[in-house]
């Protein structure tokens, strides 16, 4: 159970932190709103687990609280960056269901998105939360989808 944790965390890490890919061409304009595709590619990676004798758990045994905190680049298709991004992911079930805050700079704005994970930890949606800038009145969500250890893909659906 702890070893599925540890690596539903470093998926997750591995897969939202890995950089955002924007395209601009593959970005749609929808009612409302707009699609953003993206890749996205982990500079630096740092796991937190708790020691045993500092957890307490219903029932007792269960432990959980394990944080994965992610930094890395946004690039486009053609390799050119074009933002940046942190993550945090924390364990908060014995089957490895991770709370994953992320927060994307893309030019002179933030998108910050919200959600959990549900195992096998390498696939989900987030809802956009909240933005700044041009963002900041953002609503919609991310989708994402691991292709490895170090990339994920993701679908950012923008809705105003």
């Amino acid at each position: 159970m702890k070893r599925h944790a540890g690596k539903g965390i470093a998926i997750v890490a591995a897969g939202m932190a890995t950089a955002a890919v924007l395209t601009a061409s593959a970005g749609a304009a929808t009612s409302g709103g707009t699609t953003l595709h993206l890749t996205a590619k982990a500079a630096t990676t740092v796991f937190v687990y708790p020691c045993r004798t500092c957890v307490q758990s219903m029932p007792p045994g269960v432990h959980t609280g394990a944080v994965a905190n992610q930094y890395g680049t946004l690039v486009n298709e053609q390799g050119t960056q074009v933002g940046h991004f942190a993550q945090v992911a924390t364990m908060v079930s014995p089957q490895g269901a991770l709370v994953v805050d992320v927060t994307l700079v893309l030019g002179s704005g933030q998108l910050t998105a919200h959600g959990i994970e549900e195992p096998p930890a390498n696939s989900g949606t987030l809802a956009i939360t909240g933005g700044t800038g041009q963002y900041q009145s953002a609503g919609g969500e991310i989708r994402f989808r691991d292709r490895g250890k170090t990339v994920t893909l993701l679908q950012v659906m923008i809705g105003h």
